[in-house]
């Protein structure tokens, strides 16, 4: 014995230990969770940030539309004046411009006036040589004719957006929708670090605006956004060193541009794990598709961490080591009244399995009554349901079974049940298949994973007659014979086990009306529950 409580010991500490490592191992793995998911949030709050960043800079394309709205005709100086006044709310917008439509005809006077608030003014393309060149002839043009601040984006005043084919797509967005549309990136010229930068073209229209939107467009308010200053301000200090994310332009799944990204600064706690990777949408707004991609960094996850998994494996051990003890201690107790008990169960559950069997068997066919038959009913009803799949119901009447009772006695009644029940159980072939006495002389057959329970039912019926017992009283036949109610249900909806059987005692009710030894067969169609066909 004492060998034996050693072994038990030492089985017992080895396995305390396995629980507690994985304790550990669990408590480890949801606090990691929980930190994933923390950053999961942080990636998803920094996205709406981002949304709303450029949301309220969008605000200022449509403060100097409101302007353009009030007013027929802006001058230079109402444009920037109102410009900067704009600019100084929306510190992050680096210009705005507007763009008139210019036709061919109106091209010369067009550049006259420019020339009256900018020396040189005149339409301008970028040739293939890269350098700006003077715009070649075209229907419409669309240049830059006012520009706030002038200082330093020179190159671009009069500069026709319509010599470039992504502008053009990006204002015929505009002029279809009448709303802010965005460019895709474009590099900032006046950028030091050539940062990448988008467009915002909002059209301006003359009212009432004519059923061709084209031909009532007065031009664009343009604003240019350097994304890397709006999304840079919603940063908190510290997160260079945790966060590494990238902002993607996805609009063109197959030809995807990097809009802003910031890299973790620090090697020494920069590792990325990349297996924690995150991608978020940030918008899918005014023409583009926007995506967030986040990866966390060692020190994010380490600087997160708690102490709890350690106590967990140390009070894990501490309370494996005391149960282990207590339970020595009273193993020779609990042995014997174990035995005790066991011996005890045994007989019970014996004496159950034989009540069970008892009370579940029809005393006299030897066959499932009818209390057994309800439970299975249930569960294959639920089941049918659940999987989506067919099921039908026969109930089984002994034509005038009372008079074969009266005339031959009732040793002969039941002599005649059990043969029914025998034979009725033969042509069964599935496992599944249930049969149960239900009535006096009623029985019941389920059938699932079937649609054409007629089939089996006339089988059913062919083998009752083929067995021959005599019954000279019956009116319409001289041997014993059934009326068999079937009902066959593609697919369980609003249908309940009581539905059904009533639906099989109605078809039992048609076979006994149309003479006996008959089958009658109702099937209940997918999903409609009020449009029940009668098939036999």
């Amino acid at each position: 014995m004492g060998k034996r409580l050693y072994r038990i010991t030492l089985i017992s500490a080895i396995m305390g230990v396995i629980i507690s490592s994985v304790f550990f191992w669990l408590f480890y793995q949801v606090e990691t969770k929980n930190i994933e998911r923390e950053f999961q949030d942080e990636i998803n709050d920094k996205a709406l940030s981002y949304y709303k960043g450029l949301k309220f800079n969008i605000e200022s394309v449509y403060a100097l539309k409101a302007h353009f709205d009030n007013n027929e005709i802006i001058s230079s100086s109402s444009f920037a004046a109102e410009s900067a006044y704009i600019l100084s709310r929306h510190t992050k917008v680096q210009a705005l411009e507007w763009i008139p439509r210019v036709s061919h005809d109106e091209r010369a006077a067009v550049e006259a006036q420019g020339r009256a608030h900018y020396n040189g003014f005149q339409f301008t393309e970028r040739l293939s040589s890269g350098e700006m060149g003077v715009a070649t002839e075209r229907d419409y043009y669309y240049p830059v004719f006012y520009l706030e601040p002038l200082e330093m984006n020179e190159a671009a005043m009069g500069y026709d957006l319509n010599s470039n084919s992504r502008r053009r797509e990006a204002m015929s967005r505009a002029i279809n929708t009448g709303d802010v549309q965005l460019s895709e990136g474009i590099k900032l010229v006046q950028s030091p670090d050539d940062r990448i930068g988008v467009l915002a073209l909002v059209p301006v229209f003359n009212i009432p605006i004519k059923a061709n939107k084209e031909e009532s467009l007065r031009g664009f308010i343009l604003g240019v956004f350097d994304i890397q200053s709006i999304f840079s301000a919603i940063y908190r200090g510290g997160e260079d060193q945790e966060i590494s994310i990238t902002l993607w332009d996805a609009t063109i799944p197959a030809n995807k541009s990097v809009l802003f990204s910031r890299d973790i600064v620090s090697s020494a706690h920069g590792e990325l794990l990349s297996h924690y990777r995150y991608t978020r949408s940030v918008m899918n707004y005014a023409g583009r598709r926007w995506v967030l991609e986040a990866v966390p960094s060692r020190q994010y996850f380490s600087a997160r961490r708690t102490q709890t998994p350690w106590w967990v494996f140390i009070l894990g051990n501490v309370f494996f080591g005391l149960s282990t003890w207590m339970a020595f201690v009273a193993a020779r107790k609990n042995e014997a009244m174990q035995r005790a008990l066991d011996e005890k169960n045994a007989q019970l559950n014996e004496a159950n399995e034989k009540l069970e069997r008892l009370t579940k068997t029809d005393a006299l066919t030897g066959i499932a009554n009818r209390r057994y038959f309800d439970e299975y009913f249930e569960k294959e009803f639920l089941r049918s349901k659940r999987e989506s799949k067919p099921l039908a119901l026969l109930i089984f009447d002994i034509d005038y079974f009372k008079q074969f009772n009266d005339t031959y006695g009732h040793q002969a009644g039941d002599r005649c049940l059990r043969l029914v029940a025998t034979e009725l159980e033969r042509v069964l072939k599935r496992p599944a298949d249930r049969i149960a006495r239900i009535g006096g002389e009623e029985f019941a057959v389920l059938l699932p994973n079937t649609t054409r329970g007629e089939v089996v039912a006339k089988q059913c019926k062919t083998a009752i007659e083929r067995i021959a017992i005599e019954h000279k009283t019956a009116s319409h036949a001289k041997v014993v014979t059934v009326s068999v109610g079937v009902v066959s249900v593609i697919k369980i909806d609003n249908q309940t086990p009581d539905s059904l059987f009533n639906l099989a005692d109605s078809a039992l009710y048609q076979a006994k009306s149309a003479g006996r030894n008959a089958v009658r067969c109702i099937k209940v169609l997918p999903e409609v529950t009020s449009d029940l066909v009668t098939l036999c």
